[in-house]
């Protein structure tokens, strides 16, 4: 065979099985279509996710969550944990605390972990967290127990200075106002026992009757005002049925009612009436109110009132003090006669 043959039949050979292969590679393709992904590794959800949760020690409190996301877990955690840390408080004192000094023990009870759930939790860390599926979280959270109680000694602390802070800068206000504030700050004080009654579950060296005397003496300042505070109401004679709603209003609300304006808050009362000449009769009333405390106005209002006259004037005055006592019950003495005074707080 000639050498030029020989070329050609070797060209030949490579040009069939670079067909072949390029056939072959095809047919693999088609067949075969894209490669298998590999399986995603699937990460067992771990024991203490569904395990209880430990319980506090001496010096840690701890809280768990699962929720759609990190940051709605760990802020259901905390308030897992101050939840939890009110039921032990709660069952503690029901079995181990008496309470002096006429506290119910109903009522502090029932306060305690409505006072907890308020508490704010800043020094904690998450301890263990996992991801379960796409929208839920668990996370388990710790706080340093002593850290937490010095949180709270620090601020029953600053509210005890503030209350006799208060309470000692009333000595020149008139009686009215000594009776208001010393009246809100005694609930105040009022307020800081179920604090005081965790303090003493959770750290036995806190002085917890010192505390609740502590309550108890703001109680008694205001009950002292209280009994000191009394209204004298007077008036001129066509002012004498208004000033009887008046001493009716105060006497019903339990607040005493004096026969002189000694010592007392003087409520005084004077009325002009004028009554048109038209063909429907209208008499219009001024009463005029101010209210005085040694001598020193502290208050008062101006009212007019309007009635129809039929030729009576009783019945005007009847009809304007039964519409007076309605104003008083429906917008409050208060607004009535220009002053303010706490009732039934």
């Amino acid at each position: 065979m000639k050498l030029k043959d020989k070329c050609k039949q070797n060209k030949s050979m490579n040009l069939f099985i670079i067909s072949v292969s390029m056939v072959f590679m095809s047919f693999m393709t088609g067949c075969g279509g894209k490669a298998p992904s590999p399986v995603e590794k699937v990460v067992p959800t771990p024991e203490w996710v569904n395990s209880v949760l430990p319980n506090d020690t001496q010096t840690k409190m701890f809280g768990m969550a699962v929720e759609k996301d990190r940051d709605s877990a760990i802020k259901a955690a905390l308030t897992d944990m101050v939840s939890r840390l009110g039921t032990t408080i709660e069952s503690s004192f029901e079995s181990n605390q008496k309470v002096e000094n006429s506290y119910s023990t109903l009522s502090v009870k029932s306060n305690i972990k409505a006072d907890i759930s308020k508490i704010k939790i800043n020094n904690y860390r998450v301890v263990k967290s996992f991801k379960i599926n796409y929208n839920e979280f668990a996370v388990m959270i710790e706080t340093d127990k002593q850290k937490f109680i010095d949180g709270l000694k620090s601020n029953l602390e600053v509210e005890k200075q503030d209350i006799q802070q208060k309470f000692e800068a009333l000595k020149n206000q008139d009686s009215l106002n000594r009776y208001n504030v010393k009246q809100e700050l005694s609930q105040r004080a009022n307020n800081l026992v179920p604090t005081i009654l965790m303090l003493s579950q959770l750290d036995k060296s806190f002085s917890q009757q010192l505390n609740l005397n502590y309550v108890s003496s703001k109680k008694q300042e205001f009950l002292m005002e209280s009994n000191k505070l009394k209204f004298y109401v007077s008036g001129d004679e066509k002012s004498s049925i208004f000033v009887k709603k008046i001493k009716d209003y105060l006497a019903q609300n339990s607040f005493n009612i004096s026969n002189s304006k000694e010592n007392a808050i003087h409520i005084k009362l004077s009325t002009t009436d004028n009554i048109t000449n038209q063909s429907i009769s209208i008499a219009v009333l001024t009463l005029n109110i101010g209210v005085f405390d040694n001598g020193n106005s502290i208050g008062g209002k101006s009212l007019i009132l309007k009635e129809r006259y039929n030729s009576s004037l009783s019945s005007v005055y009847k009809n304007a003090s039964i519409h007076l006592e309605e104003d008083i019950r429906s917008q409050g003495l208060n607004e009535v006669i220009g002053i303010k005074l706490n009732i039934n707080i």
